[in-house]
């Protein structure tokens, strides 16, 4: 199992919702019929309560950002941050507009 993540939208939505799990597969996060906006893998750093997201997923190519616009409440209080690979410093991504649920 591996820590993976996916932006996903319903069907005719533009809300995307960051989806993260650990699994074998990209494609074992979906669930019925989603649209996939990429993915990869993440880091989680409880004590300095920070996400990176890096990489690209193999299934579904790399996170369109643009779709993020809704997270799990029970990350509101981490600081997310995106590379493309885990030893190139990452950016802080701005969650001004994102939706906790």
């Amino acid at each position: 199992m591996h820590p993976k993540y996916i932006i996903v939208t319903q069907p005719h939505e533009t809300r995307g919702l960051l989806r993260m799990g650990m699994v074998i597969n990209h494609k074992d996060l979906v669930i019925g019929y989603e649209k996939v906006h990429g993915g990869g893998w993440w880091m989680r750093d409880d004590e300095k309560k920070e996400i990176v997201l890096y990489g690209a997923s193999c299934d579904y190519g790399s996170a369109d950002f643009r779709f993020l616009n809704m997270i799990p409440k029970e990350f509101e209080e981490y600081t997310f941050y995106y590379t493309p690979y885990p030893n190139i410093p990452p950016n802080k991504l701005d969650l001004s507009e994102v939706k906790w649920i």
